[in-house]
């Protein structure tokens, strides 16, 4: 996506409780590494968020979107592409769409199965139902499998995740580009891509405290990993919430 450098970041982040044992991750569609191991206890993840929308009086929603599904225990960010702009097309709302039928997916799903919800089935659904909005967009899918200690997830473009541990980041995802500022991006345009080419995720045995910060390329592109370390490291001794604490790593990538 084209954007300025300090374009302010739509940002979500997740604290993980009751659950323990090691980790594990890998990436791509056939490359996931598993433990063959499962928690004791269930994991819930507890949600706060904060988006900052870059200041345009023609978008005032910005071309970021979010959702946070707790039924489903399943969250995403979806990057609108500026680049529409041109064409005069707010590519935000093609984000927000596939964000709200993202939403309704997971929860259509948790409401006629006990199984964890599935990140890419997901975004499958989401992409097909928001065909019909002109626009393209990046997009990532997490969900937690409250069981098994998992959290799966589903990537298309330059948005991501990262999951922190001891106060010390110890998985990021990749992203998906073809070149410098292009990134993959979902769309029903000519060269939009499909949910076929996103990229899949899991990270296994998460702990009690693991954080998970998701967010857009407005916020990875303008905050380090260590960045992000020294504030939770604040924020463990603070009381704070996790809405506090997007807030807070949200305006310090924004600065």
């Amino acid at each position: 996506m084209m954007i300025a450098a300090n374009k302010p970041p739509a940002f979500g982040l997740w604290a993980i409780t009751n659950c323990f044992g090691c980790c594990g991750y890998g990436r791509g569609p056939y490359l996931k590494r598993k433990l063959n191991s499962r928690t004791e206890h269930q994991l819930h993840l507890i949600c706060g968020s904060c988006y900052l929308p870059k200041e345009n009086k023609e978008k005032p929603l910005g071309e970021d979107a979010h959702f946070i599904c707790h039924d489903a225990q399943t969250i995403g960010v979806a990057d609108g592409v500026g680049g529409w702009a041109r064409k005069g097309v707010d590519a935000g709302k093609y984000a927000r769409g596939l964000m709200n039928h993202a939403k309704k997916t997971a929860k259509d799903i948790t409401r006629s199965s006990a199984a964890a919800v599935d990140p890419r089935k997901v975004l499958n659904e989401a992409y097909a139902n928001n065909a019909g909005v002109q626009g393209s967009s990046t997009a990532c899918i997490l969900s937690l499998n409250k069981e098994r200690g998992t959290l799966h997830a589903v990537n298309v473009g330059d948005s991501g995740f990262m999951v922190f541990r001891d106060n010390m980041c110890f998985f990021k995802s990749s992203t998906q580009q073809r070149s410098f500022n292009c990134p993959y991006q979902l769309g029903n345009c000519v060269g939009g891509d499909c949910p076929e080419a996103a990229e899949e995720f899991e990270v296994e045995e998460l702990r009690p405290g693991d954080i998970i910060v998701l967010g857009t390329d407005g916020l990875l592109d303008n905050i380090f990993a260590s960045e992000i370390e020294e504030v939770i490291v604040a924020y463990e001794v603070s009381g704070q919430d996790c809405e506090d604490l997007a807030s807070y790593i949200a305006n310090l990538g924004a600065v």
